[in-house]
């Protein structure tokens, strides 16, 4: 685990800053999902700066919404090697989306990147397929993937 922020790699290698603010600093992901996938990182590994961070996340990605440069987004952090965290030190990933950036079923988190579990897997999974249906009926309608 890393112990100090200016140990982190973002800092170590200097790292193109986007944002500054006393609590954080956002840097472009160097392994992106998708275009705009920043890292929104504390400077501290504490709850309260994590929390800040979060905070300004979610003002960034409103932000954003309400400009129309996107219509939502994603944030979510990897906690822990399991999970697939890689640099040993807190940071948010924001992934902003649009209704277009994938074809077809409006895109979830589940169908937001290349190789996912599609809309077909949800809904023929023989488990999973008619509860997915059913919670889904409106998106479906509207999408024209059922007759109405």
């Amino acid at each position: 685990m890393i112990k100090e922020f200016k140990d982190t790699p973002f800092e170590k290698y200097e790292q193109t800053v986007l944002i500054e603010g006393e609590f954080f600093k956002v840097y472009p992901d160097m392994w992106p999902a998708c275009d705009g996938h920043v890292l929104f990182v504390p400077k501290q590994n504490t709850p309260e700066f994590i929390t800040r961070t979060l905070g300004e996340a979610i003002l960034y990605g409103d932000k954003l919404v309400e400009e129309g440069t996107i219509d939502g987004y994603h944030f979510g952090m990897n906690m822990g090697v399991a999970a697939g965290q890689t640099v040993m030190w807190p940071h948010i990933h924001f992934l902003p989306r649009t209704t277009e950036d994938v074809e077809g079923f409006p895109g979830s988190i589940r169908l937001a990147h290349k190789g996912h579990r599609g809309f077909e897997y949800y809904a023929e999974h023989p488990e999973l397929g008619p509860e997915y249906l059913r919670r889904h009926a409106h998106l479906l309608d509207e999408k024209g993937f059922i007759d109405g």
